[in-house]
């Protein structure tokens, strides 16, 4: 009876299944990162998340957008502020425009 050969392809295929998980986990703990949550975030799949049960509100300056700071509950939150405040010119701006295009047409 004939042996059954692995061919190399189907070594290659068999080292690619086992190491890219095993990279992907190692990759994740290296970051700081939680691999199943990082998997299950790729995936799409949705996992309910509990609400925040602490005050986190910050006593600190918004910082400006410009800043490359990791997005923490405190920085989404002044960034969410930071765009309020920015739609809130826009329209008083808006409004002065208008009153300056009216000013003159009577």
């Amino acid at each position: 009876m004939a042996k059954a050969k692995m061919t190399a392809f189907s070594r290659f295929l068999l080292f690619l299944l086992i190491f890219i998980p095993l990279a992907f986990v190692g990759a994740s703990y290296y970051n700081g990162e939680d691999p199943v949550a990082n998997f299950k975030n790729i995936l799409g799949i949705e996992t309910q998340q509990q609400a925040p049960t602490a005050d986190y509100t910050s006593t600190a300056p918004a910082p400006t957008s410009s800043t490359n700071a990791p997005a923490t509950f405190e920085n989404v939150q002044a960034l969410r502020e930071e765009i309020t405040q920015l739609k809130i010119d826009l329209a008083v701006a808006n409004e002065r425009l208008a009153r300056c295009k009216t000013e003159g047409v009577e």
